[in-house]
């Protein structure tokens, strides 16, 4: 089993597995910006095999050549059934990743996701079950439980079924929504010192200089940033550029590679980037909405591209057009994450 992971240069940039925007389009961009792993969106592994089973072009995600290293994310609570799809799945992709992670309610009425938590005997058997009937590797996404001890014992389960890799998401599964707060990066630092395979830290990093201060604290051997890589996909570099530069970008690959994106992809990321544009600007946002198609919102980008121009001409301030994380923290986050080592 070729170990991809390892030909890559460390530390690993992840850009995290999110329903309805981590598709191709994005996936082509993150890697233009310092991104080496690229997920796919959640695969329900019942759904994958009552629709089309092409998984080239199916409407979980698409891929061609040039889109890897890549990792598709499924879901399900049968090891068979998952095990079905993703026999189907491997041959167009570098591994498997199982989500153990969502905390969403449509998780918890499917039976998968973080909801598997209590169920040690079927975690540890899907991932069994996958590790030695596939011939790629099999990754897995968590959370963590309230104890540090009892979450490194799940890691070290899920690693000894066979997991190659673990990314940890370091809030529990009642931590969503208003009641978020903070992931804690000493939970992820005692599962790296405790486990063999690499370990991805996932959740308080909302700028570059977090992905260095998560890194150092964590020892991990890589991060995955989701939320705030939507906001700012130069996240993993720090690159200074303006939203109105990525979204060019971003529309050219999506013309490039048709397929890559859909409108509700689109939307999603030209929202995300234009956040701060918009908090100004709230008018604006209807003419995004009301695109229906990659040329309507070309044609869009391009009447901003004219605005900044003027706004240049009259030598007025662009900090509207600057890519910025959107804050969900309002706490010290050194209560959380701990002092560096």
């Amino acid at each position: 089993m070729r170990k991809f992971w390892e030909e890559i240069q460390r530390p690993y940039f992840a850009v995290a597995p999110m329903v309805g925007n981590s598709e191709e389009a994005w996936r082509r961009l993150s890697k233009r910006h310092g991104a080496n792993i690229f997920y796919t969106e959640m695969v329900h592994c019942d759904s994958f095999l009552r629709g089309s089973r092409n998984p080239v072009k199916n409407r979980w995600y698409t891929t061609s050549e040039g889109d890897r290293p890549l990792v598709v994310q499924i879901c399900g609570n049968s090891p068979e059934v998952m095990l079905e799809a993703a026999l189907i799945i491997q041959d167009h992709c570098d591994a498997i990743d199982v989500n153990f992670g969502c905390p969403q309610k449509v998780a918890r009425k499917g039976g998968y996701g973080a909801y598997l938590q209590e169920n040690w005997k079927l975690t540890g058997e899907i991932v069994k079950v996958l590790s030695s009937g596939l011939n790629v590797p099999v990754f897995c996404k968590i959370r963590v439980f309230g104890s540090i001890e009892k979450t490194v014992e799940y890691a070290k389960m899920i690693e000894e079924a066979g997991c190659s890799l673990l990314a940890v998401h370091g809030r529990t599964r009642d931590q969503r929504g208003a009641a978020m707060g903070f992931a804690s990066w000493k939970h992820i630092r005692a599962i790296k010192e405790n486990l063999r395979i690499p370990v991805l830290s996932n959740g308080n990093i909302m700028t570059h200089h977090d992905v260095w201060r998560c890194l150092e604290y964590t020892g991990c051997d890589g991060v995955m940033v989701g939320e705030a890589h939507l906001h700012n996909p130069l996240i993993f570099t720090g690159e200074d550029r303006s939203c109105l530069e990525i979204i060019g970008e971003y529309l050219d690959i999506c013309m490039e590679f048709p397929g890559s994106a859909d409108v509700r992809h689109i939307k999603s990321h030209m929202f995300r980037l234009l956040y701060n544009y918009f908090s100004m600007n709230p008018g604006k946002q209807p003419d995004l909405d009301s695109c229906g198609s990659v040329e309507k919102f070309y044609e869009f980008y391009l009447s901003l591209v004219e605005e900044m121009r003027s706004m240049v001409d009259d030598g007025r301030s662009l900090e509207v057009y600057k890519m910025k994380s959107r804050p969900i923290l309002t706490a010290p986050m050194a209560e959380h994450c701990g002092k560096s080592r």
